[in-house]
């Protein structure tokens, strides 16, 4: 063979060798990869005989725990259908509340028939009706919570999302996070529509505007109970990891704003040495809500998980107090609770958001104990 003909085949052949070459570079995956130490039986030395090469697992971070539990909430049917029932019932409860102020400032005091010229109402009422069914809707957003939880125990896919993320503190922080966002805008989007729908309905009557000590009034009502309701759904989380099971949860959490202020009402009544038992129930979650709501005032409208009433003796006593335009008016309490002749605790309605505050922060720190040292069922 010539000169020429073996350098045309050194090339050709190196040629076909760098596009082998090519070929197995495009591939390969591209991937991090980590040369590990020597092996142990070289002494240490450079130069020691084989490495391994390693994978480098993606860095767990808490917003890929967000993602993470955002992606897992989204994709339950349950979580839809509370936050729906949540943003629905509040202005379906302002409406009906609204309605029967409406309904009962048309009635004359005197012979009880419709007038013509309805009385004007104050413009409380429609701040309290506006966020009257926020004490109802606590245990919505507290099942929310509840479930959010125990679902992965019931499921068990609690294993899995402990195998991707075995930080059980961060696993919890971030579900709880992410309940608590979506409680939130739903409940803010609730009390919005509540407020469309109370001023929709009782603008027609007449409003007379707020009192100098009424002004905060607003931001409680609709801020302040989109935070309490946000507050009830990480109660609940707590009372899901404690009990780590739907039914035991669900359960806790009706005992706590239904069965024990029934039973400490009740028993109050047993006797002057039950009396006492009122202080108790004052500090419930329930009571607390609804003290809160009132911002001081006297807005004489009240819901709760056994109770929906409108104190119509306090709305007439209101109607009548002024003549005019401020016949609707109502006293405001101001910051400080009235006090009480028989010597028993009445929060003032900030003292009672630390309550809720207490019960929210109490509840989740048992919660996280519980998650984190019990074993996965």
């Amino acid at each position: 063979m010539s000169r020429g003909a073996h350098a045309a085949h050194a090339n050709r052949s190196a040629r076909n060798a760098r596009n082998a070459r090519n070929t197995r570079t495009r591939r390969q995956p591209q991937q991090a990869w980590n040369v590990a130490a020597p092996n142990a039986g070289d002494g240490g030395r450079a130069g020691g005989y084989g490495t391994r090469a390693t994978f480098a697992a993606p860095r767990l971070t808490f917003l890929n725990a967000l993602r993470a539990e955002l992606c897992k909430a989204l994709s339950l049917k349950s979580t839809y259908v509370l936050l729906i029932i949540n943003a629905l019932l509040l202005p379906a409860g302002s409406a009906l509340m609204a309605w029967a102020m409406a309904f009962l400032m048309s009635l004359d005091p005197a012979t009880g028939t419709t007038t013509d010229d309805p009385q004007p109402v104050a413009e409380s009422y429609m701040w309290g009706s506006a966020s009257a069914f926020v004490p109802t809707c606590l245990l919505v957003t507290g099942i929310l919570g509840v479930m959010a939880v125990t679902v992965e125990y019931s499921s068990s896919t609690i294993q899995s999302s402990l195998t991707a993320n075995p930080r059980r503190v961060m696993f919890l922080n971030a579900k709880t996070l992410v309940t608590a966002a979506l409680a939130f805008v739903s409940s803010l989007v609730g009390l919005l529509l509540a407020w469309a729908a109370a001023y929709a309905l009782l603008s027609p009557v007449g409003m007379t505007p707020l009192a100098d000590g009424e002004h905060a009034l607003p931001w409680v009502s609709i801020l302040g109970g989109a935070l309490l309701l946000t507050a009830m759904a990480v109660l609940g989380v707590g009372l899901g990891g404690l009990c780590r099971s739907t039914m035991g949860g669900v359960f806790a959490l009706v005992g706590l704003l239904i069965i024990a202020p029934s039973a400490l009402s009740m028993a109050s009544l047993a006797g002057d040495r039950f009396v006492w038992l009122q202080s108790v129930a004052r500090c419930l979650p329930d009571q607390a809500v609804g003290n809160v709501l009132t911002a001081g005032v006297d807005v004489a409208v009240s819901s709760s998980s056994t109770n929906v009433s409108v104190d119509v003796e306090a709305m007439n006593t209101a109607a009548g107090s002024a003549a005019g335009a401020s016949a609707g008016s109502v006293t405001a309490a101001g910051s400080a609770a009235a006090s009480d002749p028989s010597g028993l605790f009445d929060p003032t309605w900030w003292q009672s958001g630390l309550i809720v505050l207490a019960w929210m922060v109490v509840a989740y720190i048992i919660g996280m104990m519980v998650v984190r040292r019990s074993d996965v069922k």
